[in-house]
C-alpha cells in the first residue's frame, strides 16, 4: 500500500523527508521496536512504562525503517535527530494514527462485519461468549475478540488484553472477513477506549454490563469518574445502545449517545430507563433457582418465552438477558437464543463439571473478596449439602487481598483447602500464611482443623477436595479460571484447573 494511501483522512503534518515518500510502497505497520522491519511505518507510541521515540535510532538504523509517526519532536529536553533520508509524520495522537491506519492498511475490515462491542466492570466475558455462541448456533458465522482470546470458527488465538491493540483487531477483523463471518463479538475495555484501541469502528450495536469501581490507579485510571467517562465513550460509536436498566449508571452511559436505546431489567416492570417504551426493554420475571438432576440451575421467562441456564446465579440471568437482547435488536429474535443457553458453558466463568455420586464442581476466574462473596452466595442459594473451596492467591500483590479472601472463605465456605495461585516470585508458604491469617481473623469460633486444609501443591489440593466430596456437594475452585498455566518465578509451567478435576475424578475410580 502506499503511503498516501495509508495516511489518507489522517491529520498531520509532513516535518521532514521528500514529498514524493507519499508513493512508496509501505510493507507493514509496526509500534513495537522488536517487531520493525524493513519497509514498514513505525508509530511511536507514549506509554506509562515506556516511550516508542527511544526508539527511533535502533528501528531507522538497524531495522531499516524509513517512514515515523511521531508525537512529539522534542525529547529528555532535546530535538529529536531524525537519521537521513527518513520521512517525518506529526501527529497529535499517536495511538489514535495507529487505528485509523491499522483500518486502511487491512481494507476497513470493520465495515464489512457487523460489530458489537460489549462494555462493563463485570459479564463482559461471559455476555460476549453467550452471545457468539448463540449466533454461531442460529447459523451466524461470528469472530470472537476478548478475555479468553480471539476465536474465528474452530482457531483460537491468544491474547494478553482483554481489548487488543487496534492493529490487531484490524488484523483480526480482515481475517474474519476471509472466513465468511457476518458478525465480530467483542470485549470492549475502559482501557481499550482510553488508549484509542476501538478508533474508528463503526459498532452495530454496544451493550453495558454494569458498573462497579475497579481499575483505579497508576497505569489504569485516574480516578473513578474517568473510568465511567471512558466506558459511556462506546455508546457515541453504536447505532444501537443495550444497557442494564437496574444498574444506576445506565443513564450516565446513553447521556450523550445518540444511538437507538434498548434494556434489560431482572426488575419489577415499573423500573425504566429514561425516554425507553416498554417495547425496548427486555425483563426476566418468574426467576427459579433451584436443584435439578445435574445440579444448579436457573429458569426466567423473557419476551414470552422460558429460558434454562445451567450457570449458577443472578449475575448469570442478567449476562443471559444482555446476549438475548442483542439478538432481539439484530432482528433475530431472543426465543433463537433458547436452546443454546440451555448447554452455554464459558470457560473459566462458573464452568460446570458433573461429577459422579450427583457432585457438581465450578471452575471460576474469582480473585479477590468481593468477586469470591458473590460466588459463594450465589452457590448457597441452591441449598448444596456443603461447599468444598478450593483457592490460593497470587504473589506479588497486595497483602490485603490475601486477608480479606480468607476472611471471606472462613465466613462463607464449609470446607477450604488453601493452596497456591500463580506464586510469581514470591514463597507460597508465605502467600498461605496471609490467607490462614485472615480466616482466623474471621471468627473467633473458627477451627482450622475442622474446616481447613493446606497443600500448597495445586494439582493435589484439587484431588483432595474431589476425593473428600459426597453427593449433593459442590466443589468450588477459584482464581485461575480459563488461565491455562501457574506462574513461578517469572516462567508459566502448564496447568489448567479442568484439567486437574478431570485427572482427580478418574484417578478417584
Amino acid at each position: 500500500m502506499k503511503l498516501r494511501e495509508l495516511v489518507r483522512g489522517l491529520e498531520y503534518a509532513w516535518i521532514y523527508g521528500l514529498r514524493s515518500a507519499e508513493d512508496w510502497e509501505i510493507g507493514g505497520i509496526s509500534y513495537d521496536s522488536r517487531n520493525a522491519e524493513k519497509g514498514d511505518i513505525f508509530v511511536c507510541l507514549t506509554g506509562d512504562a515506556d516511550d516508542g521515540h527511544r526508539y527511533i535510532r535502533e528501528v531507522c538504523g538497524e531495522r531499516g525503517v524509513k517512514v515515523l509517526v511521531v508525537e512529539k519532536l522534542v525529547l529528555d529536553g532535546r530535538e529529536i535527530p531524525f537519521p537521513a533520508e527518513t520521512v517525518v509524520l506529526l501527529v497529535k495522537d499517536g495511538r489514535e494514527a495507529l487505528a485509523h491506519m491499522s483500518a486502511a492498511y487491512f481494507g476497513y475490515p470493520a465495515e464489512k462485519l457487523k460489530v458489537i462491542g460489549i462494555t462493563g466492570t463485570k459479564g463482559k466475558t461471559t455476555t460476549a461468549c453467550l452471545l457468539w455462541g448463540m449466533l454461531e448456533d442460529t447459523g451466524h458465522r461470528t469472530g470472537l475478540i476478548g478475555t479468553l482470546g480471539i476465536r474465528i470458527g474452530e482457531k483460537e488465538v491468544p491474547i494478553k488484553n482483554t481489548t487488543p491493540q487496534s492493529f490487531t483487531i484490524q488484523k483480526y477483523f480482515a481475517k474474519m472477513v476471509e472466513e465468511g463471518c457476518e458478525y465480530a463479538v467483542m470485549e470492549v475495555s475502559s482501557q481499550g477506549i482510553k488508549q484509542k484501541r476501538i478508533e474508528g469502528i463503526p459498532f452495530l450495536a454496544g451493550v453495558f454490563t454494569n458498573f462497579g469501581e475497579d481499575h483505579i490507579g497508576p497505569g489504569e485510571h485516574a480516578s473513578i469518574g474517568e473510568y465511567r467517562y471512558c466506558k459511556s465513550c462506546l455508546f457515541r460509536q453504536c447505532r444501537i445502545g443495550i444497557g442494564n436498566l437496574d444498574d444506576i449508571q445506565w443513564s450516565y452511559m446513553f447521556r450523550r449517545a445518540t444511538c437507538e436505546k434498548y434494556g434489560f431489567s431482572c426488575l419489577s416492570e415499573t423500573v425504566t430507563g429514561e425516554g425507553l417504551g416498554e417495547d425496548h426493554v427486555l425483563r426476566a420475571k418468574q426467576i427459579r433457582f433451584q436443584t435439578a438432576e445435574e445440579g444448579p440451575e436457573t429458569t426466567f421467562i423473557a419476551g414470552g418465552e422460558e429460558f434454562t441456564l445451567h450457570m449458577p446465579g443472578l449475575f448469570n440471568v442478567y449476562n443471559s438477558l444482555a446476549a438475548l437482547q442483542v439478538l432481539d435488536c439484530l432482528g433475530i429474535g431472543c426465543a433463537a437464543g433458547k436452546e443454546y443457553l440451555k448447554k452455554a458453558q464459558v470457560k473459566g466463568r462458573m464452568e460446570r463439571i458433573l461429577l459422579k455420586k450427583k457432585i457438581v464442581c465450578y471452575i471460576d476466574y474469582a480473585h479477590n473478596a468481593m468477586s469470591l462473596e458473590n460466588v459463594l452466595n450465589t452457590l448457597r442459594i441452591y441449598s448444596p449439602r456443603r461447599i468444598l473451596l478450593v483457592f490460593g492467591c497470587g504473589g506479588n500483590r497486595a497483602k490485603s487481598r490475601r486477608l480479606e479472601m480468607g476472611r471471606t472463605a472462613a465466613r462463607l465456605a464449609d470446607f477450604t483447602v488453601v493452596t497456591s495461585d500463580n506464586p510469581r516470585f514470591e514463597e507460597p508458604e508465605k502467600i498461605i500464611e496471609d490467607i490462614l491469617t485472615g480466616m482466623k481473623e474471621a471468627s473467633p469460633a473458627w477451627d482450622a482443623k475442622s474446616s481447613c486444609r493446606v497443600i500448597p501443591d495445586r494439582a493435589k489440593a484439587v484431588a483432595y477436595a474431589v476425593k473428600e466430596a459426597k453427593p449433593f456437594d459442590v466443589v468450588l475452585i477459584v482464581g485461575k479460571g480459563h488461565e491455562t498455566y501457574q506462574e513461578i518465578q517469572g516462567v508459566r509451567y502448564p496447568m489448567d484447573d479442568h484439567e486437574l478435576v478431570e485427572r482427580a475424578e478418574s484417578n478417584r475410580w
